[in-house]
C-alpha cells in the first residue's frame, strides 16, 4: 500500500512538470491582427484577424463560443473573409451561413433613433477542447461617414496573446500621428503602391486579470490604461487635437429653440430669480431615470454624430453625449455658465489625441447642486489621470464635486424584539446595513495581492452615524471601539452606548485611487477591516427586571 502510495505521488509530480503552463488560461490567441486603413479616397478599412485556441469547457461553451461585431449598415459594410474552425485533429469546419446572426445590439434596444445599427454574432461551430477558431472579417466604412482615421486599440485579451499584430495604413502624403501608451516598441515602416505602412508586432502579451473591475467595459478599459497596466496604440491623420474636437463641436446643437425655451419654463416656473434652484432644476430633470433614459450607444459607434437637444427632449432618451449637450444647452438657456468639458486618454504629446481617446463627456457647470449625480459618467472621477479640455481644445481644470467628496450619513435604527435575530434565550443580534459606496471597492480587493496595478473609480472618504434604539428592557453588550490607520487611508468604529441603545459610527477613508502590488496591501487590510462582519453586529441582551 505504501508502494502505491510512492508511485501515485511521482505519477502526479510528473504530470504537473509535464502540463503546459497554458493550462492557467481558458485559451490562447495564436495570432491578433488589427489593421486600420485610409485610402485614398477618404473610406476606412478596419480589418481584424484572429486564432484563438481553447482549452476549457468554459471558454468553449461561454467566453469565447461567439464573436461580436457591431456596424452602421448604413455608412458601413461588413466582410466576413474567413470563419472555420479547426479542431484539435485538423479537421476544418466551415461556419455555417446560419451561424451569422445579425441582431438589434443590446446598447440600441428602447432607442429608435439607433435601431439601424446592426450587431453581427458570429456563432463558433465544431468547438472542442485543443480547437482553434479562425476569424477574419473587415468593417468598411463610406468616404466622408468617418472624417479622419481615428483610433485608440487596447491590447490585452482575457487570455494570453502570442504575437499581437497593429498595423495603420495611410496613403503616402497623408501626415499620422501615433503612440504606444504603457509599453515600449517601434513600428518598421513600409511605402509601397502610394500607401505607407506602420507595422508593430508585440509577443507574448499576458492577459488582462478577469477577476478585477478595471478591466472590464469601458470603464474598466479606462481604468486599466490609466493604471498603466494596459498597453494602447493610438492613432490619428488629424493634423491637431483641437480640428478633432472643432469637428465635434459642430455637432453640438441646441436645435428647435421653442422646444429648448418652452422646456426651461417649464423647469424653471417660480424659482427664475434663483440660479442655485434653477440648476437644481436642471439636474433633477437629467438624473431622474424617469424622465429621460439612457442610450447605452457610444461616439464610435455612431461615426461622432449626435441628435440636436430639442430632439432628445421630444424623444426623452439620449446617449452620453446628447444628454451633456441637453445639459448644457438648458443651463445656458436659463442664464446660467456651463460648458462641455472633454475626458480623454493622456497621451505624451496633445496631437496623438483623437476623438476616439474620449473617455467621457460631462456638463461641467460653475454651479453644481449637492448629491445630484453629474449627466457625465463616474469616468470623470478619474481626471488625475486623465486630460480634460473644452470643446476648444482649452485645458480645463474640473471643479471639485467631482473628486472624493466627504459623506456624512445619521440615521436611527430601531429594532423590533419580534424580527430580532435571537441565537439563545434571552440574546439577540443587530446587523447594521454596509453602505453602497463602501461596498463598490470590495471588489477591488478580492484578493491578498494582486499582480499589476489597479486604479480605483475614485478616491472614498465615508461617515456613517447610527442611532440604535433598542425595545424596552434590553442593553447592547459593551464593544471595543477600532481604528486602523496606514498610507492608503483609515477605518474608524466607534461604540458609545446611549439611554437608548448605542450609538455606532462608522468611518471609511480611502485617499489612494492607484493601487500597486507593493502598496496594494493597505488597502486590502482597510478593506478587509471593514469587511468584518463582526464590526457591522451588535449583541444584545435582556436586563434583569
Amino acid at each position: 500500500m505504501k508502494t502505491l502510495s510512492i508511485y501515485i505521488g511521482i505519477i502526479g509530480m510528473l504530470l504537473l512538470a509535464v502540463l503546459p503552463a497554458r493550462a492557467a488560461s481558458e485559451a490562447e490567441f495564436r495570432k491578433l491582427s488589427k489593421t486600420y486603413t485610409l485610402r485614398a479616397d477618404g473610406s476606412q478599412e478596419m480589418r481584424v484577424q484572429k486564432e484563438l485556441t481553447l482549452f476549457t469547457h468554459a471558454a468553449m461553451n461561454g467566453l469565447y463560443g461567439e464573436t461580436f461585431i457591431v456596424y452602421n449598415p448604413d455608412f458601413q459594410k461588413l466582410e466576413i473573409h474567413v470563419s472555420y474552425t479547426r479542431q484539435k485533429d485538423g479537421t476544418v469546419v466551415q461556419t455555417p451561413a446560419n451561424a451569422f446572426v445579425e441582431v438589434l445590439p443590446a446598447a440600441a434596444a428602447n432607442a429608435p433613433a439607433y435601431n439601424q445599427l446592426k450587431e453581427m454574432v458570429v456563432v463558433h461551430t465544431g468547438l472542442e477542447l485543443g480547437a482553434t477558431i479562425v476569424l477574419d472579417y473587415s468593417i468598411v466604412s463610406k468616404a466622408g461617414y468617418l472624417p479622419e482615421l481615428d483610433v485608440c486599440c487596447p491590447v490585452k485579451e482575457l487570455s494570453p496573446i502570442k504575437e499581437f499584430t497593429f498595423r495603420l495604413n495611410v496613403p503616402a502624403g497623408k501626415s499620422v500621428h501615433y503612440e504606444l501608451l504603457n509599453a515600449s516598441a517601434q513600428p518598421s515602416i513600409a511605402q509601397r503602391d502610394g500607401m505607407k505602412s506602420f507595422t508593430w508586432t508585440l509577443k507574448e502579451v499576458k492577459p488582462r486579470p478577469y477577476a478585477y473591475p478595471s478591466t472590464r467595459g469601458n470603464m474598466g478599459q479606462v481604468q486599466a490604461v490609466a493604471s498603466g497596466m494596459m498597453p494602447v496604440f493610438v492613432a490619428s491623420t488629424w493634423s491637431r487635437y483641437d480640428e478633432a474636437l472643432k469637428s465635434l463641436k459642430a455637432q453640438f446643437q441646441p436645435g428647435n429653440r421653442s422646444v429648448i425655451e418652452a422646456k426651461v419654463a417649464e423647469l424653471t416656473r417660480g424659482i427664475q430669480g434663483n440660479p442655485q434652484a434653477v440648476r437644481n432644476a436642471i439636474a433633477r430633470y437629467m438624473t431622474e431615470l424617469y424622465q429621460l433614459g439612457r442610450c447605452g450607444v457610444s461616439l464610435q459607434d455612431v461615426g461622432y454624430r449626435l441628435r440636436p437637444a430639442s430632439e432628445v427632449i421630444r424623444s426623452a432618451y439620449g446617449t452620453q453625449a446628447e444628454l451633456v449637450n441637453l445639459d448644457v444647452t438648458l443651463q445656458q438657456a436659463a442664464g446660467l455658465e456651463a460648458e462641455v468639458a472633454v475626458c480623454t486618454l493622456r497621451p505624451s504629446k496633445a496631437e496623438n489625441q483623437g476623438l476616439s481617446t474620449i473617455v467621457s463627456l460631462v456638463a461641467q457647470s460653475k454651479l453644481m447642486p449637492e448629491k445630484v449625480a453629474l449627466t457625465g459618467t463616474e469616468e470623470a472621477s478619474l481626471q488625475p489621470f486623465l486630460a480634460v479640455s473644452g470643446l476648444d481644445g482649452k485645458p480645463l481644470t474640473m471643479e471639485v464635486y467631482l473628486g472624493a467628496k466627504e459623506m456624512q450619513q445619521t440615521d436611527t435604527l430601531k429594532v423590533d424584539e419580534k424580527k430580532l435575530q435571537q441565537p439563545a434565550e434571552g440574546w439577540g443580534i443587530v446587523t447594521l446595513n454596509d453602505p453602497t459606496p463602501a461596498r463598490t471597492l470590495y471588489a477591488y480587493a478580492a484578493n491578498t495581492t494582486i499582480p499589476e496595478n489597479i486604479l480605483l473609480p475614485k478616491t472614498m472618504n465615508c461617515t456613517l452615524e447610527t442611532i440604535v434604539c433598542l425595545p424596552e428592557g434590553m442593553k447592547a453588550t459593551s464593544r471595543t471601539n477600532k481604528e486602523i490607520s496606514n498610507a492608503c487611508g483609515k477605518v474608524v468604529f466607534s461604540y458609545q452606548p446611549t439611554k437608548e441603545g448605542m450609538k455606532v459610527t462608522r468611518s471609511l477613508r480611502v485617499s489612494r485611487q492607484l493601487q500597486t502590488p507593493s502598496n496594494y496591501k493597505e488597502l486590502y487590510a482597510l478593506l478587509a477591516e471593514w469587511r468584518d462582519t463582526n464590526n457591522h453586529t451588535l449583541v444584545v441582551k435582556k436586563v434583569a427586571e
